[in-house]
């Protein structure tokens, strides 16, 4: 891709390769299991969401950390194998990449993950040019002194900026500032602000400069707030093989909304179907659709 055309999003954060073991139920401790199958593919929160924005039909750039093994050639040749722009990588000698391996529990869709990783993005690895020459930034929280920077420069350009808000760090309450979409896990809005009613933790992250502010809620789909009301869309359902990287979907649906400048109603149905119909095959990213496929799902399943 030449670095003179324009981007529609770029993705900072995590990749990694994922080795899938499907069970066909989670094993017990000292037990031996076999598995139903197996697979390996791509994952990591940013580089997952940009595989996806790349099926809507958006033109996605990745910038991350990887070392100088195995492991961080196979991501980036995941990444550009599926049209991302990976230029930004950068590569940090002697460090692992981050793998993972992922059980999946056959019976429900469910999965646990253990991981690695060494390689991380430093101040110095992204330029102000990389970020402004898109038309959204997305981010996921791992790389703080990066993002917040990025992020910076991002509304100093007037773009959207999300946040794939997962855990929390000293200084995500500083990203959180700069973002304009903040969506979270079911469990981030109540760890961060300390209050344990969702609907309460959403106020309170909205109170902090975001335009919308949300959670992801598994098999119940999604709640978001925008300073006024509330906006939900319940989980839609589909045969559910495997939930990796359904969250990841989820942002790069809200990159897409953000984009077109639909409101939240139609982002969040939207970042909901996307995500759903990701969890019909194994991996983070082999069942994620088109946009063809989410537009007719949408209106195979109105809402009245």
């Amino acid at each position: 891709m030449r670095r003179d055309i324009p981007i529609d999003v770029t993705g900072i954060g995590l990749n990694s390769i994922d080795f899938l073991c499907s069970l066909s139920r989670f094993p017990d401790p000292n037990t031996k299991t076999g598995m139903i199958a197996f697979d390996r593919q791509g994952g990591g929160q940013a580089a997952t969401a940009m595989v996806a924005c790349t099926r809507l039909g958006l033109r996605a750039a990745y910038a991350g950390a990887i070392g100088d093994d195995e492991i961080g050639e196979m991501s980036v040749e995941s990444l550009r194998s599926q049209g991302v722009n990976v230029d930004a990588v950068v590569v940090k000698p002697g460090l692992r990449s981050q793998c993972a391996v992922v059980l999946i529990d056959g019976r429900t869709g469910e999965r646990t993950i253990v991981w690695d990783r060494e390689a991380r993005l430093e101040t110095g690895d992204i330029r102000k040019e990389w970020v402004i020459r898109s038309r959204c930034l997305l981010v996921d929280g791992h790389h703080l002194p990066v993002e917040v920077q990025a992020a910076a420069w991002a509304r100093e350009a007037d773009l959207p900026v999300v946040i794939d808000a997962e855990r929390v760090k000293e200084g995500t309450g500083e990203l959180i500032g700069l973002c304009t979409h903040v969506f979270g896990s079911e469990e981030f809005p109540s760890v961060f602000t300390g209050l344990r009613d969702s609907r309460e933790a959403l106020v309170a992250l909205h109170g902090m400069g975001p335009q919308v502010v949300g959670m992801t809620l598994g098999r119940q789909g999604a709640l978001a707030y925008d300073g006024e009301r509330y906006f939900e869309s319940p989980g839609f359902e589909v045969q559910a093989v495997d939930t990796t990287g359904a969250g990841d979907v989820f942002h790069a649906g809200v990159c897409y909304g953000a984009i077109q400048g639909w409101g939240v109603q139609r982002m969040l149905d939207f970042s909901n179907a996307f995500a759903a119909l990701s969890c019909r095959a194994v991996g983070g990213q082999r069942g994620i659709p088109r946009l063809y496929e989410v537009e007719t799902f949408l209106r195979e399943h109105v809402r009245e």
